[in-house]
């Protein structure tokens, strides 16, 4: 601090500037002294007798004053230090109220006006802790951009959609787009709608886009949402709607040609017309079969809610190898885990049938169980030789079936099985085969 700034502060103290007022004021009676003795307006004796008294009165007068404005000095530097605090955003500390009395109300004011800015800074952390939670825990990716396309914000959907987790904050949008190309073309455009992307898992999203100024700066929210699982799910209950019909239509038609087909078998029997029993045999065995096909589509169409339950894996896992042969690898869960264990019973029973449907050898064919804090993984593999790229694309269509005799509706009900439990179920090609994943949500 150079000479000069520190004369500007000491002449900033109220003690400072009255003992110089005094001292201005003495030198201007000195002078006033002064000229009256030598105009002769006052004795000179006199005048030199009030000039000594006069300055032998001022250090008095200092110490005086000084003594007079010290408390004032006191609550002054309070109210300074309080008001340093107020600048530097500390809200929890005031001023001593021992050392208040003349200023007291003004502390007071302060004060409040201190615990009302405490109270909104408290307000707004809160509210910023609340977007904050919002943002990285919304299931779908959201990405705050500049005017250049530049990410300020994205949550962690967007990074693990964009970047396999990384950050990518600082980075520019469209070259992270670039495997993405019907995205790309939508954020180009500032384009909000539907659009599917290629080779993701869930391939049809919803992108909203929102344009807003911020510290005078132009700003763009992109927020994506799958809508693969919805479409599916409305999908999934306009099929079963019709299969209701369907089937209600077909056992009312199916009930009396059975009926009749046996009473004609009878009559045909007892007149030894063995042509027309044979025919009236194969309309009933037809019937019949055609009733059997009939009730697998029907239980797909009024699967019932899960009945939840701790599930007995050493019991599920017996059933299950007393079924079909698989390896079993690693151990089975400890923690108690939640499910339907008819229906968790029938999914897998399904996934291994096909499994073993595949051509995969037996001993090829496993199964593995990995607990995390939130989800319990079901992994099946096999050595069948996979899918065709095309075929994983309508695998959980309902209906849609590569075998000879198959209903379609086998990996349809092992998905409808497992999103009732708010899970889901995902088929990829690996190593040589199929890997079925699903999971079951901790509850």
């Amino acid at each position: 601090m150079s000479r000069r700034q520190r004369w500007q502060q000491a002449l900033q103290q109220p003690v400072v500037r009255l003992n110089l007022a005094l001292l201005l004021g003495l030198l201007g009676l000195t002078v006033l002294l002064g000229l009256a003795a030598q105009w002769q307006w006052l004795n000179p004796a006199l005048a030199q007798t009030l000039l000594v008294a006069l300055w032998l009165l001022l250090p008095l007068l200092m110490l005086l004053v000084r003594w007079q404005l010290q408390p004032l000095t006191r609550e002054l530097t309070a109210l300074n230090l309080h008001a340093q605090n107020l600048q530097d955003g500390s809200f929890n500390t005031g001023a001593n109220p021992q050392q208040l009395r003349l200023l007291k109300p003004l502390a007071a004011q302060l004060q409040q006006m201190s615990e009302q800015l405490r109270l909104q800074r408290n307000s707004l952390y809160q509210r910023e802790l609340l977007l904050d939670t919002l943002v990285q825990s919304n299931p779908g990716p959201l990405i705050l951009t500049d005017d250049r396309e530049r990410i300020l914000l994205a949550n962690p959907a967007a990074r693990q959609l964009l970047n396999g987790g990384k950050e990518i904050s600082g980075l520019a949008l469209p070259p992270l787009l670039a495997n993405f190309p019907e995205l790309l073309a939508a954020v180009t455009a500032r384009h909000s709608g539907l659009l599917r992307l290629s080779g993701h898992q869930e391939s049809v999203w919803h992108l909203a886009v929102s344009q807003f100024q911020l510290h005078n700066q132009q700003h763009r929210l992109y927020l994506l949402k799958p809508l693969s699982r919805e479409i599916a799910r409305e999908e999934l209950n306009a099929w079963k709607s019709l299969l209701r019909v369907i089937s209600h239509e077909l056992n009312n038609t199916l009930a009396p040609l059975s009926s009749l087909a046996f009473s004609g078998k009878v009559v045909a029997e007892r007149q030894q017309q063995t042509e027309l029993s044979d025919i009236f045999n194969t309309i009933s065995e037809r019937c019949q079969s055609l009733n059997q096909f009939l009730q697998a589509y029907i239980q797909f169409a009024k699967l019932p809610p899960p009945t939840l339950a701790t599930i007995n894996f050493v019991k599920l896992i017996n059933e299950l190898q007393d079924q079909y042969e698989f390896e079993l690898i690693g151990e089975l869960p400890r923690r108690p885990w939640q499910a339907d264990q008819a229906q968790l019973s029938q999914l897998l029973v399904n996934l291994l049938k096909n499994a073993h449907e595949s051509g995969s050898s037996p001993e090829q064919i496993s199964l593995t169980l990995h607990e995390t804090a939130e989800r319990l993984i079901f992994e099946l593999r096999d050595q069948g030789g996979g899918m065709a790229e095309a075929q994983l694309q309508q695998a959980l269509t309902p209906f849609y079936t590569t075998k000879a005799g198959g209903s379609g509706i086998g990996l349809t009900l092992c998905r409808d099985i497992i999103q009732a439990h708010g899970g889901d179920l995902q088929l990829q090609n690996s190593a040589g085969g199929l890997l079925v994943r699903f999971s079951l949500p901790a509850i």
